[in-house]
């Protein structure tokens, strides 16, 4: 254990000050990140299987969090397992969250602060998402490929080893595109996740996908759609006095009937076409 590292850590409150401590003690972390190998110098001690029905990953430590050993599902896939590792860290390293947890998938999705507990998972997933896919590596990616497209999810994955799922949320969060993505299974929302400026969506965990919507339609297994354009009431809330704008939408149907879906408003076809509407109306012939 990196002595030095942990004490340093033990002043940290929140995720984004911890990943700010070890990328200083990491400054030339490789796209692949050594999880295992970091986790191993901040004090876990081991990596064992969890076989506990419903949940996905765990941490046992001794009260003070000084060492501790992190659990995984028995059988999950490695890129899964990696942002699992990365989660059940976070809560050994924030000084707030308890010493022994058990997490379900939800709670490996969870972004909201509603209450404690929530807000405990969610910063486990930033610190997770922040420590596999450092933003300032994952700009310049996104930067690199140039416009969104579902194919550089998956490029992306398998550059830093982390699942899809994972990676379409930092994706999302980090893009400079005015984008959303929704997660579902056998056509029912599982949850979302919008860029800050996206307009309010119409759908939630549980509802069903728009029977409008691409990705209702799409069954090609393995390659995205190609983009098509539609009408932004297919996908977003009804808001007074606000026009909706043409959403274009790409679907990915993975195995077994999980699909994620895509969706992007291009801002500056937006402006033009507003642009457009305001010279026509200025230019319209009005008779008393």
């Amino acid at each position: 254990m990196n002595v030095d590292l942990r004490m340093d850590l033990a002043d940290c409150g929140s995720p984004e000050r911890l990943l700010q401590v070890l990328f200083g003690y990491y400054p030339d972390l490789p796209r692949r990140v050594p999880l295992e190998d970091i986790a191993s110098d901040v004090g876990i001690i081991g990596f064992k299987t969890l076989e506990v029905d419903g949940f996905i990953g765990g941490l046992t430590a001794d009260p003070q969090k000084s060492h501790g050993i992190i659990l995984t599902k028995d059988g999950l896939p490695r890129k899964r397992k990696r942002y699992t590792i990365g989660h059940e860290l976070g809560h050994f390293l924030i000084p707030s969250h308890g010493y022994q947890r058990q997490c379900s998938k939800q709670d490996l999705e969870e972004s909201s602060r509603t209450d404690a507990y929530k807000r405990q998972e969610a910063e486990a997933n930033r610190f997770s998402a922040g420590l596999l896919m450092p933003k300032p590596l994952f700009v310049k990616d996104i930067d690199s490929l140039g416009g969104i497209e579902a194919s550089h999810i998956r490029q992306l994955s398998d550059l830093y080893d982390v699942s899809m799922e994972a990676v379409a949320n930092r994706y999302v969060d980090l893009s400079p595109e005015t984008c959303a993505v929704i997660f579902s299974y056998e056509n029912v929302v599982r949850y979302s996740r919008a860029s800050k400026d996206f307009p309010p969506l119409d759908v939630r965990k549980g509802s069903q996908l728009p029977l409008a919507s691409l990705t209702r339609r799409h069954r090609s297994t393995g390659s995205p759609s190609q983009w098509v354009n539609q009408h932004g009431g297919i996908w977003l809330r009804s808001q007074r006095d606000v026009s909706f704008p043409t959403i274009l939408e790409q679907a990915v149907c993975q195995s077994n009937g999980f699909k994620v879906t895509l969706l992007y408003i291009d801002e500056d076809a937006e402006d033009e076409e507003n642009e457009t509407r305001e010279l026509e109306a200025r230019w319209t012939p009005h008779f008393r």
